[in-house]
């Protein structure tokens, strides 16, 4: 079932661990948790949809011919759990896909992915809050293609992401990444051309931001696709670390996180020794 959650609730799953192995998939059973999460940002959040949806729709959806029916599965999944919470999942009758329908529901981001030859391929999206990829790059293509800019996905990840999805069953599974981004715009579908701006330590707390998706992935049964939820939850660093322990474990993965770990989460080295200033100068 769905929950209506605090904003920040989501601090809790942040993994800081500076020694981890950053390229692994980290996926768990869902279990209890809720398949949707809804906050006090939604309305803001689908109006933003709406706007997207009617102002850049060929950057923010696309559906393959055959992709009525896992959006139509899609679209009875949301119903059904907005409509346990009393939520209305009414939809402008001019909004004809249901994938499309479904997505201004909900504040996730749906994907849907097809089998193709054992391999899984992006053959439908509702996707208005991307991070840093576009959909027209992506759209009906490979999982390994779509992944393209993560270094080493192809060699360490495609098997592994391929058998599970292909095993699935009637499991959902999530996981949770995170990123740190000197920008807070919901969509931000491009990498800046000369890499991130470096955010200096007295500004850094507040226009320095955690970015995380919260993924999920079940199998529709009547189709046999995999639908895959991305959803978009970030806070100012300031605020994460207004818990002494996330501080703490936050100047530690500062301090110990190897260059390709810390490089993939966004910060290069010299906004890596700002931030470290700035929350010194918060302990001091």
């Amino acid at each position: 079932m769905s929950a209506v959650v605090p904003t920040d609730s989501w601090f809790g799953e942040i993994d800081l661990d500076p020694h981890g192995a950053w390229l692994r998939m980290g996926t768990r059973n869902l279990g209890s948790r809720p398949w949707l999460v809804i906050d006090d940002q939604r309305d803001a959040e689908l109006a933003l949809k709406r706007r997207l949806l009617t102002e850049r729709p060929d950057e923010v959806f696309a559906a393959a011919s055959d992709a009525d029916g896992p959006g139509r599965e899609t679209l009875d999944l949301v119903q059904r759990e907005l409509e346990a919470l009393g939520i209305s999942t009414s939809v402008d009758d001019l909004v004809e896909h249901p994938l499309d329908r479904a997505g201004r529901l909900v504040q996730e981001d749906l994907c849907l992915l097809r089998p193709v030859d054992g391999r899984w391929v992006l053959a439908g999206a509702s996707l208005c809050f991307p991070s840093r990829w576009r959909l027209a790059a992506k759209f009906e293509r490979e999982l390994v293609l779509v992944h393209g800019p993560v270094a080493g996905y192809a060699d360490q990840l495609t098997d592994r992401v391929d058998r599970l999805l292909n095993r699935l069953g009637d499991t959902v599974v999530w996981r949770r990444n995170w990123f740190l981004r000197p920008n807070s715009a919901l969509f931000q579908p491009d990498r800046p051309p000369n890499g991130d701006p470096v955010v200096p330590a007295e500004r850094c707390l507040d226009e320095l931001f955690v970015r995380s998706e919260r993924q999920t992935l079940r199998r529709l049964p009547a189709s046999g696709w995999v639908l895959f939820t991305i959803r978009i939850q970030q806070a100012p660093v300031r605020r994460f670390v207004a818990d002494i322990g996330r501080r703490a474990a936050l100047n530690r993965f500062l301090a110990e996180a190897p260059t390709d770990l810390s490089g993939h989460k966004g910060p290069s080295e010299q906004q890596c020794f700002e931030l470290a200033n700035a929350l010194a100068g918060l302990q001091a």
